[in-house]
C-alpha cells in the first residue's frame, strides 16, 4: 500500500512525522532514564524508569508500523526533543540535588516531553485515517493512551507530592 502512496503529499508528510516520533522516544529512553537518576523522590524516580520502558515499548511498535507500510525508520534525529532533552540536562546540572525544587523542574521538563509525544501520536492517528492503515493506526492509539496516561501520573505526583514538598523548601 504504501509503494502506491508514496508519491502523495500527504503520505510523505505522515513517513516524516512517524520517523520524528521514532527518533523522539529513542532519545526519551535516554532523557528519562538519566532524569530518573538524577530524581530525589522515589516516587518521581519510579514514574521516569516507567517511562523510559514504556518508550522502549512504542519503539517497537513504531518498528511495526514501519515494517507493515513497508518503509523505512530513517536515521534523522528529532530536535524538538533534542532541545527539551538539553532543557533536563540543563536542570540537572543548575538545580540543587536532593530537592524537591529539582523533582518539580524535572516534572515540568517531562511533561514537555510527554505532551509534544501526545501531540506527534494525535497527529500521526489522524493522518492515518487518510492512508487507511487499521492495524497501524491500532499500535498508534495504544502510544497515544499510554503518554496521556503518563501525563496524568506525573501531574498527580506533582501536585500530591513535589509541589507541597517544595513549598515548605522556601
Amino acid at each position: 500500500m504504501a509503494d502506491q502512496l508514496k508519491e502523495r503529499g500527504l503520505l510523505k508528510f505522515f513517513i516524516e512525522c512517524l520517523q520524528d516520533i521514532y527518533n523522539a522516544e529513542k532519545k526519551t529512553v535516554k532523557c528519562a532514564a538519566a532524569l530518573s537518576i538524577a530524581a530525589y523522590t522515589e516516587e518521581l524516580q519510579t514514574a521516569l524508569v516507567s517511562q523510559s520502558h514504556e518508550a522502549e515499548n512504542h519503539i517497537e511498535r513504531l518498528e511495526l508500523v514501519f515494517k507493515l507500510l513497508r518503509i523505512s525508520p530513517g536515521l534523522g534525529k528529532c530536535k524538538i526533543i533534542e532541545i527539551l532533552s538539553d532543557k533536563s540536562a540543563e536542570i540537572v546540572k543548575t538545580v540543587e540535588t536532593g530537592t524537591a525544587l529539582r523533582d518539580a523542574e524535572i516534572i515540568y521538563a517531562m511533561q514537555l516531553v510527554v505532551h509534544y509525544k501526545i501531540a506527534c501520536y494525535g497527529s500521526l492517528i489522524s493522518l492515518l485515517a487518510e492512508i487507511e492503515e487499521d492495524s497501524a493506526q491500532v499500535l498508534l492509539e495504544r502510544c497515544l493512551t499510554e503518554e496521556k496516561n503518563a501525563d496524568a501520573y506525573l501531574a498527580q505526583i506533582a501536585v500530591n507530592v513535589i509541589n507541597p514538598a517544595a513549598s515548605r523548601e522556601g
